[in-house]
């Protein structure tokens, strides 16, 4: 895509929910359709786009996940269950999550236990809004019950139990932190939602000393005309970085003819622009360092500065600065990738009052429409998305190829942070 975005709308469109285990560890993904009640089957015009799209997930940093032993979910209807769409997905790492209506309970069932024998898992949605065929939660791995609605969590437990107690229970829509640990104590162990979005405070938690470091390297590049040499001598300092960025102009991507050598030369190559949001982006990926949690969080913040800045670049939002929305959104998650305030986390920022009080959230912030267009696609909230672009004035399918192209970013930049090889003398942790 270009730039300024401009591009014609994708005949799909899939985001991606991570799903955690009970230590917060990422378990896999759940593929979602861009509608409500949308199926695999039904984002695609027929059955050989629907298998190479979903077997392709790499733009989304599915088959990435997929590599590294994660799970894959996927929804399907009755027809394209019975249409065997789902072996679109790969065996070992694919799950299957029926949704809809059933008519046909027979064929259902005999194409529910062949998926089962031919190495796959099975999901099925339960609670008082998702009656379905009995013996079709009796065959299932995972039942999924959707704990953003009214029903009691407890008896769905007590309800798995009661059958052999073989089903991985399965929360969705998980609001906050609370509501994680009271589905944990009822025996739930996979979590999906915003849960994870919110900062756990610890009062006596602080800045460490490489993170306090960090801020220090992002206050030199936010200056608004920052002096080469010096931070050619502040990354240069920095073996971790330097190399990482030597390692990044150098790789194909690029193809330079002659190798480059010295971090002012890579600098000079980029241009200002470019090596800002490639360092904005490397720091915010060192500070999110510990764990699955604050990985996924520093990609959703990626996700979130790339799309705010391709809607500003493509609408002039409100004159708004597409620069200016892409430290905005790259920031966004900071305290809960922290664990800090952002109250707290702000005061380290070079930024000024306008856009720390944006990331505060304070009353009467003219940038909060465009974070909760973010939020509603990574929740995917279709129906508030619809409901907002309209509010906006922005076209619907618009937005959602500005989300595509800021998923292929974020997702390809923290893959390749993750394949680039270490330092010399270092070790991958």
């Amino acid at each position: 895509m270009s730039e300024s975005g401009q591009q014609s709308a994708s005949p799909f469109f899939f985001t991606k929910q991570a799903l955690f285990d009970v230590k917060r560890k990422l378990w896999g993904y759940e593929i979602q359709g861009g509608a409500e009640a949308c199926t695999a089957p039904v984002c695609f015009a027929d059955q050989e786009q629907l298998a190479g799209s979903l077997a392709s997930t790499s733009y989304m940093g599915v088959q990435h996940a997929v590599e590294r032993g994660k799970k894959v979910v996927a929804p399907f209807d009755e027809a394209g269950f019975l249409a065997q769409a789902p072996y679109a997905l790969p065996p070992a790492h694919g799950v299957v999550k029926f949704t809809g209506r059933i008519t046909q309970a027979k064929a259902v069932l005999d194409a529910a236990s062949r998926l089962r024998s031919d190495g796959y898992s099975l999901a099925v949605d339960v609670g008082p809004a998702h009656p379905n065929l009995p013996e079709l939660a009796e065959l299932a791995d995972l039942w999924c019950f959707d704990a953003g609605q009214e029903g009691d969590p407890a008896a769905i437990a007590a309800r798995a139990r009661k059958g052999g107690g073989k089903a991985t229970l399965w929360a969705s829509r998980v609001a906050n932190l609370d509501h994680f640990e009271s589905l944990k104590a009822a025996g739930f162990t996979l979590f999906q939602g915003r849960f994870f979005k919110e900062p756990e405070i610890i009062a006596e938690r602080k800045l460490t000393s490489h993170q306090m470091s960090r801020f220090q390297l992002l206050t030199l590049i936010e200056s608004e005309d920052p002096d080469v040499d010096a931070l050619a001598e502040a990354i240069s300092a920095d073996v971790s970085v330097s190399f990482r960025l030597l390692s990044y102009l150098n790789s194909a991507a690029f193809g330079f003819p002659q190798k480059i050598q010295s971090i002012r030369q890579a600098i000079m190559v980029l241009g200002s622009i470019k090596i800002r949001n490639w360092l904005r982006a490397v720091l915010l990926a060192d500070m999110s360092q510990g764990g699955d949690m604050p990985r996924e969080l520093a990609e959703l913040s990626l996700q979130r500065a790339r799309l705010m800045e391709l809607v500003t670049m493509r609408y002039d939002f409100w004159d708004f600065n597409p620069s200016t929305l892409f430290l905005l959104g790259l920031f966004s998650l900071l305290d809960a990738i922290l664990g800090l305030p952002m109250a707290k986390v702000a005061e380290h920022l070079p930024l000024d009052e306008k856009l720390k009080s944006a990331l505060r959230r304070d009353s009467q912030n003219e940038y909060q429409p465009l974070l909760d267009l973010a939020e509603c696609i990574e929740d995917s909230d279709w129906g508030r998305l619809s409901e907002l672009t309209r509010r906006l004035g922005l076209e619907l399918d618009a937005v959602k190829v500005c989300a595509s192209e800021a998923m292929a970013y974020s997702s390809g930049f923290f893959v390749s942070q993750a394949d680039a090889p270490p330092p010399p003398g270092k070790r991958v942790h």
